[in-house]
């Protein structure tokens, strides 16, 4: 593990829009949900409004857009279709962002512990960093799951640092939205944002420690972030 006390002793990522682009995936798994419904599809750019809190509130914001009442078997119905198409686009490992498996590699060799912290549904965020080809660059996978509160509460950031044994402050996460500053501020972890992920408002409106234009750019800020 790293001893140098400009460095974190652990990174959590942020996976959609952070590590990789998945709005098309999005947007094919969410058009899939609602093609019983007869609804127009939604755009890789209608996703960047739709994401952030977790698959469920994904539906409701995008029934909301359509213009669709989604009774609680309708509801149903389509997360089951969602989910199903998910799992599929996800398995074909699309979208790693540029820089992406150089900054693991790297924290790696730096002996900095990784972790990824989603609000994807844990079995699928398993899929996705497997086809994409980083899950041996990450030593624990944390995404939602029904017993755990999703980002913007704590618990998940949380349970990234908790088994590396790595208090808040040594920590650092990384991620794209207002969720997940909400989820690092909340677990006392100091925030990186990137400019080209998906946040519906100005990343600096959201005042993180440091703001990235490219993965390139993360080792550069992360001393200048533990001096914080």
């Amino acid at each position: 593990m790293s001893t140098n006390p400009l460095f974190p002793k652990a990174v959590v990522f942020d996976l959609d829009g952070t590590l990789v682009d998945s709005a098309q995936d999005i947007a094919r798994a969410i058009n899939a949900g609602f093609e019983v419904m007869g609804t127009p599809p939604f755009t890789a750019q209608d996703v960047h409004r739709l994401v952030g809190e977790g698959a469920i509130v994904a539906i409701n914001r995008a029934a909301s857009e359509a213009g669709v009442a989604l009774t609680d078997e309708k509801r149903a119905l389509v997360l089951e279709r969602f989910f199903a198409k998910y799992r599929e686009v996800s398995a074909e490992g699309n979208g790693l962002y540029p820089g992406a498996r150089t900054l693991l590699s790297t924290l790696r060799e730096r002996g900095v512990k990784t972790a990824l912290c989603t609000n994807k549904a844990e079995p699928v965020a398993h899929i996705a960093v497997k086809a994409l080809g980083i899950a041996d660059l990450l030593d624990v996978v944390v995404g939602a799951r029904d017993d755990r509160p999703r980002k913007p509460f704590p618990d998940m950031v949380r349970a990234c640092i908790d088994p590396f044994g790595v208090a808040a402050d040594d920590a650092v996460m990384i991620g794209d939205s207002k969720a997940d500053l909400g989820a690092a501020r909340a677990a006392g972890v100091p925030i990186v944002l990137t400019r080209f992920g998906y946040s519906t408002v100005p990343i600096e409106d959201l005042k993180p420690d440091a703001i990235v234009d490219h993965l390139d750019h993360v080792i550069g800020v992360l001393p200048r972030v533990m001096r914080r």
